[in-house]
């Protein structure tokens, strides 16, 4: 980020505290996709071992016992850590509703309103025209928590 060239330019404390929420907000997203990349590879590896294992129905091993036992504890661990990752993303988006300066109506009223099903309208400058956003009931039907309830 460069200097500010004039004291009008300086962020306030009000902008840099809401800045550091969305960062905030945006590191607990990663860190979500993160964890799921990690438990979709090993359960894709110890899928893959399985099939190959399996094959022959009637040869199980202790090998075969071992690696679905670790299958099953994997997700286990995966539904923990993926409900644990959005409790903090809700947590931090809340964060960053909270600190939003009322200048803006990005997180706290038409991110707010969007994420909850409501029809949200952004005017559009430079001729463009101005279109509303809604998710659909299919969309808004399959968010994570549902999602993880099924």
């Amino acid at each position: 980020m460069s200097e500010p060239s004039s004291p009008s330019e300086i962020p306030s404390l009000e902008d840099r505290e809401y800045e550091f929420a969305l960062q905030l907000t945006f590191y607990e997203g990663q860190i979500s996709w993160q964890m799921n990349v990690l438990f979709v590879g090993l359960n894709i590896g110890i899928g893959t071992i399985l099939q190959n294992k399996l094959q022959n129905f009637y040869s199980f091993d202790i090998l075969t016992i071992f690696m679905s036992i670790i299958g099953l504890v994997i997700n286990f661990f995966w539904l923990g850590t993926f409900l644990r990752n959005n409790k903090y993303y809700e947590f931090r988006m809340a964060q960053a509703r909270h600190a939003e300066p009322e200048k803006y109506k990005l997180v706290n009223r038409r991110g707010y309103r969007f994420s909850k099903g409501k029809k949200v309208f952004i005017p559009y400058s430079f001729g463009e025209k101005n279109v509303d956003y809604k998710l659909s009931r299919f969309e808004e039907a399959c968010s994570n928590k549902r999602a993880i309830g099924i």
